[in-house]
């Protein structure tokens, strides 16, 4: 009876993590499934939909989703919102649904008509506040549900598909997707009974906060999605969807190990940094995930020769090493990032920011001269991401000091 309440106990405590490896899983398989069903033009299209997603839910409030956090407190299990945010998030959600929506559809040969993209915008920016205001009230195992539930659905809705061997559609999908959406929303209308507004944050503090904010948005978002825009744009829609199969395949199985280190270690630094015990982290997280690396090749290597699942493992073995070291790198990075965050200032962010823009600024060149294919796409976008590792370590010892 005991050993089963300590199994109990662990389930609800890592409960959220659960939920996210479940979503992340069903979105992995998804895009598998996907690779198959749908056309080279289409799997690349679909691609670029679920960047835009990813990254408009992630860049759409222009920071100001993280000055809600941190400028909001909690009180009797109430919410106190300050009034002076609602305009600003209010604007800046409109402004940017509009705006990013016109941009993309005008850019990208998608039949999607533009109110219903703009719904779909919408809905995206608007489930990313629900999920903060969520955390917020320690609710991380439903926080999780929110932001993840349309993976979920979509799963089930592509199996459904094979399993009555029906025609699997761009605009099947994304009508599936703003349907979950729109159903995820519609769910979460109880939460305004835990919401009281406040006046107590000068504006002045507000937009600076905001200022510093937007900028390490400009900087993660870059290194997070530009290469995939980058690399529709100078090789076009068809090597996008390839190259999103082969991040899907290599690099997600790294990104549960790097979000599980984000969110276990944020805990541990807050309580106690130390600079010793971040290096031993390091250390110990670049020797599992080198063998989980290599081991991964070796699965895939076996799976490609033996017909389960042609990988092309010989012919992109290049880009799929790469992968693999980038996934390495990722991983370190979730630690450096937990310490980050447990132990920044304003100061602190406004150097990381200034740093990160300034080795974008030049990097950018080169990869416009000299990516003349995905793998060399792949190599500088490693650069940056090693390049950013430095400069957080840096500040880091510049705290210890």
């Amino acid at each position: 009876m005991e050993q089963k309440n300590k199994y109990l106990s662990f389930l609800s405590k890592h409960l959220a993590f659960f939920v996210l490896g479940f979503a992340s899983l069903s979105f992995f398989i998804v895009n598998i499934l996907l690779k198959e069903k749908l056309s080279s033009s289409d799997y690349g299209l679909y691609s670029l939909l679920i960047t835009y997603l990813s990254l408009i839910s992630s860049f759409g409030l222009l920071g100001f989703e993280q000055v809600l956090l941190r400028t909001t407190k909690i009180a009797k299990k109430k919410i106190l919102v300050q009034r002076n945010i609602l305009f600003p998030i209010f604007f800046i959600l409109i402004f940017i649904s509009f705006l990013s929506s016109y941009l993309f559809l005008h850019y990208y040969d998608y039949s999607f008509s533009f109110i219903s993209f703009l719904i779909f915008t919408l809905l995206a920016i608007s489930i990313k506040i629900l999920f903060n205001l969520f955390r917020l009230l320690s609710s991380f195992t439903l926080a999780q549900i929110i932001l993840n539930t349309w993976r979920i659905g979509l799963l089930i809705i592509v199996i459904l598909c094979v399993f009555y061997n029906l025609v699997i559609s761009l605009e099947i999908l994304f009508g599936s997707i703003c349907v979950v959406l729109f159903l995820t929303f519609f769910f979460s209308y109880k939460l305004k009974k835990y919401i009281d507004f406040v006046n107590e944050f000068n504006k002045s503090k507000l937009f600076k906060k905001s200022i510093l904010f937007f900028l390490s948005l400009i900087t993660i978002s870059s290194i997070n999605f530009g290469d995939r825009f980058f690399i529709e744009n100078r090789f076009g829609i068809e090597d996008l969807g390839i190259y999103f199969f082969y991040i899907n395949i290599f690099l997600f199985p790294f990104t549960l190990f790097q979000s599980y280190l984000g969110f276990r270690e944020i805990v541990i630094f807050k309580k106690k940094y130390n600079q010793k015990v971040l290096n031993n982290k390091l250390r110990i997280a670049l020797f599992y995930s080198l063998i989980f690396g290599f081991c991964l090749l070796i699965i895939a290597f076996l799976i490609d020769i033996s017909g389960l699942y042609h990988l092309d493992f010989k012919l992109n073995f290049n880009m799929i090493l790469l992968l693999v070291f980038l996934g390495v790198i990722k991983v370190c990075y979730s630690l450096l990032s937990s310490a980050i965050g447990a132990v920044c200032n304003n100061k602190m962010l406004y150097k990381i920011n200034r740093d990160s823009i300034i080795s974008i600024i030049l990097i950018i060149p080169l990869i416009y001269y000299f990516a003349y294919d995905m793998t060399t796409t792949l190599f500088f976008l490693i650069a940056l991401w090693l390049i950013r590792c430095i400069i957080w370590y840096r500040q880091l010892l510049k705290y210890e000091s």
